[in-house]
Protein backbone atom coordinates (compact mmCIF):
# COMPACT_ATOMS: atom_id res chain seq x y z
CA UNK A 1 0.00 0.00 0.00
CA UNK A 2 2.70 2.61 0.92
CA UNK A 3 4.40 1.96 -2.23
CA UNK A 4 1.45 2.76 -4.32
CA UNK A 5 1.56 6.12 -2.72
CA UNK A 6 4.87 7.47 -3.12
CA UNK A 7 5.01 5.66 -6.83
CA UNK A 8 1.80 8.14 -6.74
CA UNK A 9 3.32 11.17 -5.31
CA UNK A 10 6.31 10.66 -7.75
CA UNK A 11 4.68 10.76 -10.91
CA UNK A 12 2.54 13.79 -9.48
CA UNK A 13 5.24 15.17 -8.41
CA UNK A 14 7.25 14.75 -11.78
CA UNK A 15 4.16 15.99 -14.15
CA UNK A 16 3.79 19.36 -11.62
CA UNK A 17 7.41 20.01 -11.79
CA UNK A 18 7.79 19.13 -15.84
CA UNK A 19 4.51 21.81 -16.12
CA UNK A 20 6.18 24.90 -14.01
CA UNK A 21 9.30 24.06 -16.13
CA UNK A 22 7.50 24.45 -19.32
CA UNK A 23 5.43 27.71 -17.87
CA UNK A 24 9.12 28.56 -17.02
CA UNK A 25 10.69 28.37 -20.00
CA UNK A 26 8.27 29.66 -22.02
CA UNK A 27 8.23 32.87 -20.13
CA UNK A 28 11.97 32.85 -20.15
CA UNK A 29 12.32 32.46 -24.05
CA UNK A 30 9.32 34.44 -24.89
CA UNK A 31 8.69 37.07 -22.16
CA UNK A 32 4.82 36.44 -22.49
CA UNK A 33 3.16 34.56 -19.34
CA UNK A 34 1.54 31.68 -21.24
CA UNK A 35 -1.25 30.68 -19.07
CA UNK A 36 -2.51 28.70 -21.74
CA UNK A 37 -0.23 26.39 -21.02
CA UNK A 38 -2.28 24.72 -18.34
CA UNK A 39 -5.13 24.23 -21.05
CA UNK A 40 -2.67 22.82 -23.10
CA UNK A 41 -2.08 19.94 -20.13
CA UNK A 42 -6.03 19.75 -20.11
CA UNK A 43 -6.44 19.15 -23.84
CA UNK A 44 -3.44 16.16 -24.20
CA UNK A 45 -5.30 14.40 -21.41
CA UNK A 46 -8.34 14.30 -23.32
CA UNK A 47 -7.01 13.83 -26.78
CA UNK A 48 -5.22 10.77 -25.05
CA UNK A 49 -8.07 9.59 -23.23
CA UNK A 50 -10.02 9.80 -26.60
CA UNK A 51 -8.15 8.19 -28.23
CA UNK A 52 -7.72 5.26 -26.11
CA UNK A 53 -11.45 5.01 -25.41
CA UNK A 54 -13.48 5.99 -28.45
CA UNK A 55 -10.67 5.15 -31.29
CA UNK A 56 -9.39 2.09 -29.40
CA UNK A 57 -5.45 2.88 -30.68
CA UNK A 58 -2.94 1.44 -28.34
CA UNK A 59 -1.10 3.89 -25.43
CA UNK A 60 1.91 4.69 -27.21
CA UNK A 61 0.45 5.77 -30.39
CA UNK A 62 -2.10 7.63 -28.50
CA UNK A 63 0.94 9.26 -26.93
CA UNK A 64 2.88 10.08 -30.37
CA UNK A 65 -0.90 11.40 -31.76
CA UNK A 66 -0.93 13.07 -29.17
CA UNK A 67 2.58 15.10 -28.64
CA UNK A 68 2.63 15.52 -32.07
CA UNK A 69 -1.53 17.11 -32.49
CA UNK A 70 -0.57 19.49 -29.03
CA UNK A 71 2.89 20.66 -30.14
CA UNK A 72 1.31 21.80 -33.37
CA UNK A 73 -1.37 23.41 -31.75
CA UNK A 74 1.32 25.38 -29.33
CA UNK A 75 3.26 26.17 -32.40
CA UNK A 76 0.27 27.69 -33.74
CA UNK A 77 -1.40 29.17 -30.94
CA UNK A 78 2.03 31.05 -30.30
CA UNK A 79 2.99 31.81 -34.40
CA UNK A 80 -0.33 33.35 -34.59
CA UNK A 81 -1.46 34.91 -31.34
CA UNK A 82 1.54 35.03 -28.61
CA UNK A 83 3.69 36.07 -31.30
CA UNK A 84 1.88 39.10 -32.45
CA UNK A 85 1.77 40.42 -29.10
CA UNK A 86 5.00 40.78 -27.63
CA UNK A 87 5.87 44.30 -26.73
CA UNK A 88 2.93 45.38 -25.09
CA UNK A 89 2.09 45.70 -21.54
CA UNK A 90 1.78 42.52 -19.54
CA UNK A 91 -1.02 42.93 -18.31
CA UNK A 92 -2.23 42.78 -21.95
CA UNK A 93 -0.82 39.60 -22.40
CA UNK A 94 -2.18 38.02 -19.23
CA UNK A 95 -5.24 38.64 -20.60
CA UNK A 96 -4.92 37.87 -23.86
CA UNK A 97 -3.17 34.52 -22.57
CA UNK A 98 -6.35 33.88 -20.38
CA UNK A 99 -8.23 34.38 -23.14
CA UNK A 100 -6.86 31.73 -25.21
CA UNK A 101 -6.45 29.06 -21.97
CA UNK A 102 -10.51 29.33 -21.57
CA UNK A 103 -11.05 29.17 -25.54
CA UNK A 104 -8.97 25.62 -25.00
CA UNK A 105 -10.11 24.57 -22.16
CA UNK A 106 -13.71 25.16 -23.28
CA UNK A 107 -12.92 22.74 -26.35
CA UNK A 108 -11.27 20.38 -24.41
CA UNK A 109 -14.84 19.69 -22.59
CA UNK A 110 -16.95 19.38 -26.07
CA UNK A 111 -16.42 15.44 -25.59
CA UNK A 112 -18.80 15.94 -22.56
CA UNK A 113 -21.11 17.32 -25.32
CA UNK A 114 -20.29 14.32 -27.69
CA UNK A 115 -23.73 12.26 -29.12
CA UNK A 116 -21.32 8.97 -28.53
Amino acid sequence: MISYILVYGLVNSVTLALIAIGFSLTFGISGVANFAYGAFYLLSGYLTWMLLNYLGLPLPLAIVITVAALALVGFLTYWLILLRVRGIAQNEHTAISLGIESDWTAAGNLHSCAPF
